[in-house]
């Protein structure tokens, strides 16, 4: 890999404000790297449906899959573009191992731990910035300008990520029982579509998904987010819950049962954008 793609070479990393936020993130989806392939059915249907949406050629043959986890579709985006040199980024150095150990990061695709909200990356040194189900833990701002910062003009970003109102009946359940978050607030669409426009980086195409998956009861719900990673939750909902609260909160939940069981709902956003040509 030449030294202009070297993590080690042309940017010192930017100091976030949320450091231990972001390492708690980092931990908690590191204990989930064993058990998030057989979970994440619908993460990897979105990285599936997000790849369908590229670009034919990139300005520049490297790339960056910022939030990769165990790397499940580094196949797939390697068949999409065979001389494409890419970056595994991810928080969690557990996730980088469970992809090496799968056979996933290789030659072309290596492996870094790093935070995407301060990539260690050069300037204007990628043709493609990917990210599936990992952005929606950053400030949108922060997180845009480092991508535009990476970006060669005429590269493109590929996006999804869940929006504000995900997992709404989780969250509505556990009003009942007390004011603790018990779910992250999560940005909404306008915040993604004015960090773009800050960064002069204009929509290609754009779609918004509503997934409603079912589930026989409550803990399979705490089973699948534990087991994703998906179960840290900002601004202290963690910690002890009274039995009262949560037998209130699995009293709300019961009222929204279905026939498929009980609903828990996802509004993901797809996005494509491009950096313009100077």
């Amino acid at each position: 890999m030449s030294s202009a793609f070297n993590s080690s070479v042309g940017h010192e990393p930017a100091v976030t404000s949320s450091t231990a936020t972001k390492r708690a993130v980092g931990r908690q989806f590191g204990r989930a790297a064993a058990s998030y392939d057989a979970h994440a059915v619908l993460q990897l249907s979105c990285a599936r449906s997000l790849l369908a949406m590229a670009p034919e050629s990139l300005p520049i043959l490297r790339a960056a899959d910022l939030g990769c986890a165990t790397a499940p579709l580094s196949r797939q985006q390697q068949e999409r573009w065979h001389e494409v040199r890419w970056l595994a980024l991810d928080l969690a150095p557990a996730m980088l191992q469970e992809a090496s150990q799968r056979g996933r990061t290789g030659r072309l695709f290596s492996p870094v731990c790093a935070d995407a909200e301060a990539l260690p990356l050069p300037d204007r040194s990628l043709g493609l910035v990917f990210s599936s189900f990992a952005l929606q833990w950053c400030d949108p701002a922060v997180v845009i300008a480092e991508a535009g910062r990476v970006l060669a003009p005429g590269g493109h970003l590929l996006l999804a990520v869940p929006l504000r109102d995900s997992l709404r009946e989780l969250s509505e359940s556990w009003k009942a029982a007390d004011r603790r978050p018990h779910v992250n607030d999560l940005p909404t669409m306008v915040q993604w579509h004015d960090a773009l426009a800050t960064e002069g980086l204009s929509t290609v195409t754009q779609q918004t998904l509503t997934v409603t998956q079912h589930y026989p009861d409550v803990r399979a719900i705490a089973r699948t987010l534990k087991a994703t990673g998906a179960d840290h939750v900002q601004g202290g909902g963690g910690g002890l819950t009274g039995k009262r609260a949560f037998r209130t909160m699995l009293d709300a939940y019961e009222t929204l049962r279905t026939r498929d069981g009980l609903p828990l709902t996802w509004r993901v956003l797809f996005l494509h954008a491009s950096k313009e040509v100077l």
